[in-house]
């Protein structure tokens, strides 16, 4: 047992030279933490690898081994439960951290008692580490969890296919128990994407199955594009916003569209970071009606099946005749998401 800040599981199968570079940028820039290496039945120089690690850290690491590969999800969940730690990391042997990745994701856990998952900016360009955004996934590539959040929930789900439908399962199973998922600016975290192994056919098996075991738990998520007129300011869009956001926790995405100038209030106010199923998209000032038509078509042609929606009641939807009032947005909301 030790006094770390935070315990570090790494699973590992094989690539000495890729887990090499992780272990020691973790160790560099990770000084409160313990390193918890699950070991899945790597050949020789792997194992050996590991194991002048553990030798060299001493009570700062734990060395797990199976005789077989276990399988990531599993990997990681068995280093969960060896954890003693406040807080809890998950960190692929293909990440590469930077100096300060950690202490930003804990500055706002102590600052947001109801984040229970943080996550790091990747290194992948993303727009949302100009501030912190709730999000509907994790990562496996590298991620935080609050031992309060753990305690509630647990680990991952072993009969999902370890991908992106076992991460937005763990997030949505948090924020039934009201802990929230963030990604936080900070350094960026290096990552690579990982090599599937296995059949095509098994794992689009593996996938079909394990859509159909989310979709029985949580429901399908839909999609919407709202249309908010001229005139309407930023107190009543943060009024549609606050009831948005309440479905965008559940798995529902919005588009809301809005005159360019209300759309740079609210890109000023924060409103484009609540969360990251809600996008605001500014609707053109010089085009002619046809130019933000298209605007709305691109919105459809990403999403089929996108439900149009008038964002002031008594105000048609200007491209669709077929469309929602926001009056029946937030009962369908309200219905389905109850407090």
């Amino acid at each position: 047992m030790t006094d770390a800040t935070i315990d570090v599981v790494i699973p590992v199968w094989n690539r000495p030279e890729e887990t090499r570079n992780c272990l020691v940028n973790l160790i560099n820039n990770t000084p409160v933490a313990r390193f918890i290496m699950v070991d899945s039945g790597s050949e020789r120089d792997t194992e050996r690898l590991l194991q002048e690690f553990a030798d060299g850290l001493d009570d700062r690491a734990l060395l797990m081994r199976d005789d077989a590969n276990i399988g990531f999800v599993r990997a990681a969940n068995r280093g969960f439960r060896r954890s003693e730690a406040p807080y809890l990391a998950l960190v692929r042997n293909t990440t590469q951290v930077r100096a300060g990745w950690l202490e930003p994701l804990l500055a706002f856990a102590s600052a947001h008692p109801e984040a229970g998952i943080l996550l790091p900016c990747l290194s992948t360009g993303e727009n949302g580490c100009r501030g912190a955004l709730e999000v509907a996934s994790a990562s496996f590539a590298a991620m935080v969890i609050t031992r309060g959040l753990y305690q509630e929930i647990g680990g991952f789900d072993e009969g999902m296919d370890g991908g992106i439908w076992c991460l937005r399962d763990y997030t949505r199973r948090a924020c039934s128990k009201g802990f929230l998922s963030y990604r936080v600016p900070g350094p960026a975290v290096g990552y690579q994407e990982e090599v599937q192994f296995g059949s095509e056919r098994r794992r689009e098996e593996n996938l079909q199955r394990t859509l159909e075991l989310f979709k029985g738990r949580w429901g399908d998520g839909k999609s919407y594009a709202i249309h908010v007129p001229k005139g309407a300011d930023l107190n009543l869009l943060k009024q549609k916003l606050d009831w948005l956001l309440k479905g965008a926790r559940h798995g529902d995405s919005y588009s809301v569209m809005m005159p360019a100038l209300l759309c740079r209030e609210a890109q000023q106010a924060g409103y484009d970071l609540l969360h990251e199923n809600i996008a605001l998209l500014p609707l053109p000032r010089l085009a002619v009606d046809a130019g933000r038509r298209r605007v709305f078509e691109r919105v459809v042609a990403r999403n089929p099946g996108t439900v149009a929606v008038a964002a002031i009641d008594g105000i048609a939807f200007p491209w669709s005749q077929s469309y929602l009032s926001f009056s029946e947005l937030s009962e369908r909301i309200r219905l389905g998401y109850p407090e």
